[in-house]
């Protein structure tokens, strides 16, 4: 028994330390080639997304623009996960999933800055990374996510920015001037549209990735799926208990405070939150419960 734990534990560890080594690639690898190994570790699906997808948005197929552009944002997303979880001293979330704080040296202390502009910052760099020596050097996935990374260790405090390669190449598009203007629409367009049900969900209740997949009843790599391809039809009656839940929880409360409500634990739920409820396939019990308090309290 004391061999298992130990080896548990042992294994634990090797995981915490590939993952840190991981987010320390992306911050401070000095050759391109090294970030994009570490992204692509990172985010390999949203690589071969963007891969396949750059190429047909380029020569304006809406579809392959917004698949695109939903690849792009997740792997943002996933790097900014990476960071979060590895390297806190610089960039983590607030309880709610969407605040960004970074720590800043005020000469010999450190100090928390709200960022809340810095994911958008970062999404605009999907208008320009198709077009960047990054992608014309390493190819359209690797190439994207060296600029996303390029981009971000340019902003955030206690990191070098990324060195140009030494053999820099421009891509090979065959485009003319307005068909790079018409891309640059089309992705403008995409990244000012609002939230999908998921990332509603998500940013409402302040929930992660991981918690979101556990609310829905499936994996991670599951919701990444749906992120780029839809929510399959078996899950939308789910999907849209959740989405009137958060309906309720938006009308009564403030932005806020949602996050800290749904993880208080509540007699209600048997002890549990509603977070803990809706994860055990009680969502609509939840639901239940919301409209018969909102409307008590609207009565009173």
């Amino acid at each position: 028994m004391l061999a298992l734990c130990l080896l548990a534990e042992c294994l634990r560890y090797a995981f915490r330390m590939s993952r840190t080594d991981l987010a320390d690639q992306v911050l401070s690898a000095p050759t391109p080639q090294k970030v994009a190994d570490a992204a692509e570790k990172i985010a390999g699906q949203a690589l071969r997304e963007i891969e396949s997808s750059v190429p047909d948005a380029l020569a304006g197929k809406r579809a392959q623009v917004h698949a695109y552009v939903e690849a792009y944002r997740l792997l943002g997303s996933r790097v900014l996960e990476e960071v979060d979880r590895a390297r806190p001293d610089l960039l983590r979330f607030d309880e709610s999933h969407n605040l960004i704080l970074m720590a800043e040296r005020k000469d010999s202390k450190s100090e928390d800055r709200s960022v809340r502009w810095l994911k958008a910052a970062l999404d605009q760099e999907a208008m320009s990374a198709p077009f960047s020596e990054w992608v014309g050097t390493l190819g359209v996935g690797r190439g994207t996510a060296v600029a996303l990374v390029a981009r971000l260790r340019r902003m955030l405090a206690g990191t070098e920015p990324l060195a140009a390669p030494r053999e820099r190449h421009l891509p090979t598009w065959t485009l003319s001037n307005e068909d790079a203007l018409r891309f640059y629409r089309a992705v403008g367009d995409e990244l000012a549209r609002v939230q999908t049900p998921l990332q509603r969900i998500a940013s409402t209740l302040g929930v992660s990735r991981t918690e979101l997949a556990r609310l829905l009843g499936v994996t991670r790599q599951a919701i990444e799926q749906w992120e780029l391809r839809g929510v399959p039809g078996d899950r939308q009656e789910r999907l849209a208990t959740l989405d009137a839940i958060v309906d309720l929880l938006t009308v009564r409360l403030k932005p806020d405070r949602i996050p800290g409500a749904v993880r208080r634990p509540a007699a209600a739920y048997g002890g549990r939150s509603m977070l803990g409820a809706m994860a055990d396939g009680d969502e609509q019990l939840v639901l239940e419960e919301l409209r018969e308090a909102f409307d008590w309290s609207a009565a009173a």
